[in-house]
């Protein structure tokens, strides 16, 4: 029954293939092919160099840390032994360093990366260039351009396969210093710490790769278009079955579109013949026993892929149970900041009417429990009752905050405020320094999720010096808002 279940398992994966090839794909190479514009190819070359470049600051920015982090710890190393250094293997991060930084055009594509749409984007441009004159409907402008781009693509997946080689390079010399380590029954305490940091930069750098993958794997618009586009032609499913990477590394026979490349195989009938069969010798309930294997078996798969993914990238961080890694680290400027609003209320006095305190603000998440901003705030006039609305410009306020996460959905928040809190008609009154009026504050938020970008917040905050405002202010402030991140 295990084999039975295994065997109908593969089959969800051969099947496809099997129909594909049964497919007519013997459509007329003649098909014509509109002219593309060249800021197609611009496009495409613009995101790769930018891409290609990121890549290449950080792979190199990677390695030379490594390079001191292992250079400080040997030189920790060495007050117990001096012949420390001569028991590793001399290091190689510079040798890295040069291959990563090479920008010649004939870098080799090795195929130890594999991104779906990044291959499906070479390949196109491939079969843009095969296509150039070779009928009156073919692409005839736009060469230069077109090349450029696919000399950049091909560059990028040369300079990505070079990631994962220096990903196994990092994780074997991570292996070399644990043996290394291993020699000594006592070490300085500059050692652990040294080699505890060396591990969570080889984490992060493979972290900051696959990001970039995560990025290349997300098609732009214009290039997604186009593939649609094209893939309705037959020249061009063929030429993406014969040439793209995936085909290199799981080639179909050079006659599949023909019915001799079947030969010998089960058809989809007779393989749900045979299931049937297998599940009819089982008596009444044999269905029911395939079924239930079927369902124990995709939830293992699941728990497995789960508990990969709880260690890193290929289970790299196995040694490192304890260690909980930051998110934050491996994005970008724009990827770390938070936009938020929120709305604060206080009821009229006798100097001024029920106001609505409306702020915004952009935050910087430092980490994944931190996050400090600026903003800004408008004060509302709302009138002295509902029957006496009355919208007025009250004052404008200047912010800063700083969050904290102190457990689960609970932050301990504060910030320093300039506000000016007289009814202005013109921006020249605000020029008045004199009539801002600081405002520090502390307190506790509450966040909670509304959806996958969106979070609620409540903020009760305390004022310290409320007092020295005039008139006197609120003590307490409660305040409710939203933040997008």
């Amino acid at each position: 029954m295990k084999y039975l279940v295994i065997g109908m398992l593969l089959s969800c994966y051969l099947l496809p293939l099997a129909s594909y090839s049964q497919q007519d794909t013997g459509a007329p190479a003649t098909d014509k092919i509109g002219d593309l514009p060249s800021k197609f190819y611009d496009r495409i070359q613009g995101r790769m160099a930018a891409t290609d470049k990121q890549l290449t600051r950080q792979t190199t920015k990677y390695l030379e840390r490594l390079s001191r982090i292992e250079s400080r710890l040997l030189q920790q190393l060495q007050k117990t032994d001096t012949a420390a250094r001569s028991r590793l293997p001399g290091p190689g991060y510079q040798r890295w360093i040069a291959r990563v930084q090479d920008t010649s055009s004939t870098l080799p594509v090795t195929g130890q990366c594999y991104i779906p749409h990044l291959d499906t984007l070479q390949t196109t441009l491939k079969f843009l260039q095969s296509q150039q004159g070779a009928s009156p409907g073919g692409i005839s402008n736009s060469t230069t351009a077109l090349s450029q781009a696919g000399a950049q693509v091909q560059q990028l997946q040369a300079h990505l396969d070079q990631s994962t080689l220096i990903s196994q390079y990092i994780s074997q010399r991570k292996q070399q210093l644990t043996q290394l380590l291993g020699q000594y029954t006592q070490l300085p305490s500059g050692v652990t710490q040294a080699f505890n940091q060396y591990k969570e930069t080889g984490y992060y750098y493979r972290q900051q790769v696959e990001a970039y993958k995560s990025m290349l794997n997300d098609p732009q618009k214009m290039e997604e278009k186009a593939v649609n586009v094209l893939s309705k032609l037959p020249v061009y499913q063929q030429f993406l079955a014969k040439h793209s990477l995936l085909a290199s590394l799981f080639p179909l026979p050079a006659d599949n579109s023909s019915s001799t490349a079947l030969q010998g195989l089960q058809t989809r009938d007779q393989v749900q013949q045979l299931l049937q069969q297998q599940a009819s010798a089982g008596g009444a309930g044999g269905q029911a026993a395939i079924d239930q294997q079927m369902s124990q078996a995709q939830s293992q798969f699941s728990s497995l892929q789960t508990n990969l993914s709880k260690y890193g990238v290929g289970g790299q961080d196995l040694d490192m149970p304890g260690y909980t890694p930051d998110r934050q680290k491996t994005r970008t400027f724009l990827e770390r900041l938070t936009y938020g609003c929120n709305l604060q209320l206080a009821k009229s006095t006798t100097y001024y009417p029920a106001t609505g305190n409306l702020g915004l603000s952009v935050g910087y998440r430092i980490n994944d429990k931190s996050t400090v901003g600026v903003g800004l705030s408008y004060n509302i006039g709302l009138g002295s009752g509902w029957n006496h609305m009355q919208f007025s410009s009250q004052g404008l306020g200047l912010r800063s905050f700083i969050d904290w996460k102190i457990k689960n959905t609970y932050y301990i928040t504060g910030g320093y405020e300039e506000n000016y809190l007289t009814q202005f008609n013109s921006i020249a009154q605000l020029k008045n320094r004199s009539a801002w009026q600081p405002s520090a504050l502390i307190g506790l938020e509450k966040k909670y999720k509304i959806s996958g970008k969106l979070q609620g917040n409540l903020q009760l905050l305390f004022d310290a010096l409320y007092q020295n405002e005039i008139p006197a202010g609120q003590m307490i402030k409660f305040r409710v808002g939203y933040v997008w991140r």
